[in-house]
């Protein structure tokens, strides 16, 4: 297992460029956490604005089966992640 310590900016890259659909991923943000499957990353433009969503598919969970998180929104709320790739080694991310 990796362990880093990132701050914001960089865990949000983390999160763009290492983390593919069909990956794992438990994430706290806010008094939030969740954790599932990555169904889809969506990189679209908002409103003029570049945009970053993730679609996760919830393990276990009465609230419904799937959240969707819009990254650059709970950006500076996110606290920590564990990442499990589905072909690779898991790694634990603390934000700064």
């Amino acid at each position: 297992m990796k362990v880093l310590k990132l701050t914001v900016s960089e865990a949000v890259n983390y999160l763009k460029e290492n983390v593919k659909i069909h990956d794992r991923l438990e994430i706290s943000y806010n008094r939030i956490f969740a954790e599932g499957e990555i169904l889809n990353m969506d990189f679209s433009e908002y409103f003029g604005k570049p945009g970053f969503k993730m679609l996760i598919s919830l393990d276990e969970s009465s609230l419904g089966s799937t959240v969707e998180i819009d990254v650059y929104e709970v950006e500076d709320d996110i606290i920590e992640f564990i990442h499990y790739p589905g072909d690779g080694e898991k790694v634990e991310v603390t934000v700064l």
